[in-house]
């Protein structure tokens, strides 16, 4: 190969490193997400609130292991390696695309499902259904529906982040916290927007890393 085939051979391999340091990230901040949001199997019809950090977990796994399989092939100058690498990019390139778009396009829905899903547990909110509303008042340290005045009486003792009922919840603690439908709402709009935006800039640096490897793949046949 040239000199210039050389260049975007190592340049090919440290956007490969690049792409593997950012699948373990995805996976990281997935499952930092997911275990956030604590159990929410009762009303999960409504909305399957695990759908999305599920789905980064599992997009971070396979951009890891495209581009751990890109460095291989890149760094030994396997032809054939290298183009089942571009075609995978490639693939990866449109799911990862076609996910902005749906997270772009779904993002306006979100705020009515999320406030079905917080209705929901609320009205079933007994010990037949297993307290849904304690899940989300554990998970996201909120107090009521819309506040801690929508509990006539006593104050669950979730509201004050603790696990078993029988406690006593002090005024101090649930009164400074926030409505799980504004605290659920703004978790999913300032995560939506991140992953949304990130998403986009991800697929368009793949489109780049697949045209690299395209020319890249084309001089090794080449020699």
């Amino acid at each position: 190969m040239n000199c210039l085939s050389q260049m975007v051979k190592y340049l090919l391999y440290l956007l490969n490193v690049v792409f593997v340091a950012a699948g373990i990230l995805l996976i990281v901040v997935g499952s930092i997400m997911l275990d956030s949001m604590g159990t929410f199997n009762s009303f999960s019809d409504t909305f399957n609130a695990r759908t999305i950090p599920i789905c980064i977990i599992v997009v971070g796994c396979i951009i890891f292991v495209v581009a751990f399989f890109g460095c291989c092939g890149t760094i030994r100058e396997n032809p054939c390696c290298t183009t089942i690498y571009a075609v995978c990019m490639f693939i990866l390139f449109a799911l990862q695309l076609a996910l902005s778009i749906w997270l772009f396009v779904e993002s306006s829905s979100f705020a009515d499902r999320i406030s079905e899903l917080v209705n929901k547990a609320w009205l079933e909110n007994d010990d037949a259904n297993g307290y849904p509303m304690d899940a989300l008042q554990l998970s996201f340290n909120c107090c009521g529906r819309t506040s801690y005045k929508d509990y006539v009486s006593d104050v669950p003792a979730s509201c004050c982040g603790y696990t078993d009922r029988s406690k006593s919840c002090s005024a101090a603690i649930y009164e400074s916290r926030p409505g799980c439908y504004q605290k659920f709402n703004d978790f999913w709009t300032t995560n939506a927007d991140i992953i949304s935006w990130s998403s986009l800039f991800i697929s368009l640096f793949e489109l780049g890393v697949f045209i690299f490897a395209c020319c890249l793949a084309s001089a090794m046949k080449k020699r």
